[in-house]
């Protein structure tokens, strides 16, 4: 395993074996490039303190109770947690009613999740120490709980959505016993917070990403179903499930449409595409028509996405992919009104394309999508000619309207005019044409 040399100094710090542990290590089996870094020794918090204390390493307590502490130095910061045994109440709310710090390796590989997890590298002696058998299953690419699967998942029912995202990512198998466990134990996630269940979420759904294993999200979302999980994150989703699309438009009903949809997506737009049409069922059921489920669709994602703390900007973003992926459908939309709205949506344009794209074919559609090719043309024509996309790409801004005079309560409605009317006149491109069009609304 590669160490960096301020990690190998900090291990001669410590009068006891300093390990790596965890997902570093598991990749490092794996033959991909670790992430951050987790360390553990038998030393509690304050002996970590005392055995830093002179030196470049600060020691910075997280939650000592844990054993938790940060390890800052040399540019680098780690993760460190005491060698503990760990006792739960058992309904899956992830804190540990109490705590036991020990000197066994044992012990502290019995507490985590999957065998593939606790694996440990001793820096100083640089070799791998395996308490529990994980290196085999890694091996043999097999995600095992590190005990009774029952009890490991019971103890914190985030375990659940680690369990898919670990396996998929890394093309783990779950092994049969913890298979078992995970389809009785869905419920688990009732008692976990939704920022914690958000954050897990969000990587599920580019967990391809992580090592590279193709397909990995489009398997991981199956399997938050197969699993029930899904049923307590997005329980709409499931609204899908057999309910029919015109034949002539789509080969599949509207969930496994959906599922295809977000395995040809790129990340950037894999939220968008697992809302896009999440309000076709219950549109057609309250109205007789799926017209209109993209806002209603939007609607549904900005108040899930908030419930699971997603981040404001993520959250509008993918809202805005929702409402737009349905227009110039039909590619009827006259080119005028086209270029306005490619213009007031620019900034959404490209993962709009790809989502639009991904959407034709997973309807079972072959060729290129008309819609998205039509739309690419024109905006790339857009940009080619010049057109401004923003009030600041305007060549005319505050100071040539305070030099006409223009009354300040009026100068943001002349320049938005002057911005939409430059999407499809192409004598307005020059700054001496904007300034005679802002002349023109000059009071008299």
């Amino acid at each position: 395993m590669k160490i960096r040399p301020t990690l190998k100094q900090l291990a001669t710090l410590f009068p006891v074996p300093l390990y790596v542990v965890g997902g570093a290590v598991r990749d490092c089996l794996l033959g991909v490039d670790g992430k951050d870094i987790d360390l553990a020794s038998s030393l509690t918090p304050d002996e970590v303190k005392k055995a830093l204390e002179g030196t470049q390493f600060r020691a910075l307590p997280t939650s000592p109770k844990l054993g938790t502490l940060k390890i800052k130095g040399g540019g680098e910061e780690y993760e460190y947690t005491s060698f503990r045994s760990d006792s739960y109440t058992g309904d899956g709310s992830h804190t540990p009613e109490s705590v036991r710090f020990t000197d066994s390796i044992y012990e502290d590989a019995l507490r985590r999740d999957f065998t593939a997890n606790a694996v440990y590298y001793d820096i100083s002696e640089e070799r791998f120490v395996d308490p529990l058998g994980g290196i085999k299953d890694i091996e043999n690419r097999i995600l095992r709980a590190a005990r009774d699967p029952y009890g490991v998942l019971r103890e914190d029912g985030l375990r659940l959505l680690r369990m898919v995202r670990i396996a998929c990512s890394c093309g783990f198998e779950t092994e049969p016993a913890l298979y078992s466990a995970a389809k009785k134990n869905a419920s688990l996630l009732k008692n976990i917070n939704n920022g914690r269940i958000g954050d897990e979420f969000a990587k599920i759904l580019v967990c391809d990403t992580e090592n590279g294993v193709s397909g990995a999200h489009s398997r991981a979302v199956r399997m938050l179903i197969d699993f029930g999980l899904i049923n307590y994150i997005l329980p709409e989703l499931m609204e899908g499930d057999k309910f029919p699309q015109r034949a002539d438009f789509h080969k599949y009903d509207v969930l496994e449409h959906t599922l295809k949809v977000f395995e040809l997506s790129p990340p950037a737009v894999r939220i968008a595409a697992l809302f896009h049409d999440i309000s076709k069922p219950s549109q057609k059921l309250a109205t007789g028509k799926m017209a209109g489920h993209e806002f209603a669709g939007a609607e549904v994602l900005r108040k899930k996405l908030s419930q699971l703390c997603f981040p404001k900007d993520v959250i509008e973003r993918q809202a805005r992919l929702v409402e737009c992926h349905m227009y110039d459908l039909k590619c009827e939309t006259r080119e005028q009104k086209l270029r306005l709205f490619i213009q007031k949506n620019y900034d959404i344009m490209d993962d709009l394309i790809d989502l639009k794209n991904a959407d034709y074919e997973g309807s079972g559609m072959e060729g290129p999508n008309p819609s998205s090719k039509r739309m690419r043309e024109v905006f790339e024509r857009m940009k080619a000619e010049g057109v401004p996309f923003t009030i600041k790409d305007l060549q005319v801004g505050g100071k040539e309207l305070i030099d006409l005079g223009i009354p300040e309560n009026k100068r943001s409605a002349i320049l938005k005019e002057l911005l939409e009317s430059a999407a499809n006149d192409k004598n307005l491109l020059s700054k001496q044409a904007q300034f005679e069009f802002l002349r023109s609304k000059t009071p008299i």
